[in-house]
């Protein structure tokens, strides 16, 4: 028969430790909050590498704009251009874009070119653009003044 001061001694100093039910239910607890909050981790990094390759595509469009703005103020060449990135580590990224001072595409003859670039990240490679590719449009137009032709090169 137990003493009053072992009854005393089981009162005074608590076990120690989890019981079976206890860690099962923090188990539980835990798988269920980690499930759905993986779900949106893959979401959120499947956004993140779309949002970053959009903002490769405009870079790379905005480069491209430039350098044909450059040209257009020099040369004044209506044409169309097309090209990819592999030398930049990107050949699937590709472009396609016009220069034409028509008026029909915005321009006016010897007078004001307009420049359409599209870039396009060419998922399935075949160099051509298809409505589920990624895709960054750019324009803008360059006036063909004295100054752009009296320049010197």
């Amino acid at each position: 028969m137990p003493t009053l001061k072992h009854k005393l001694a089981q009162t005074q100093f608590p076990r120690r430790g989890f019981s079976l039910l206890e860690v099962a239910a923090a188990a539980v607890l835990v798988a269920a909050i980690t499930a759905p909050s993986l779900s949106v981790m893959r979401d959120a990094l499947a956004k993140s590498r779309e949002l970053h390759r959009q903002n490769l595509l405009a870079n790379y469009a905005v480069r491209i704009l430039e350098d044909q703005s450059g040209l257009v103020a020099t040369n004044w060449i209506n044409e169309s251009i097309s090209g990819d990135f592999a030398s930049d580590g990107h050949p699937s990224i590709r472009y396609a874009g016009t220069k034409s001072d028509a008026v029909i595409d915005g321009g006016i003859v010897n007078q004001l070119m307009h420049i359409q670039i599209t870039v396009f990240d060419d998922s399935d490679d075949d160099d051509t653009l298809d409505s589920n590719e990624l895709r960054v449009d750019y324009r803008t137009k360059v006036a063909k003044l004295n100054s752009y032709e009296n320049e010197p090169l």
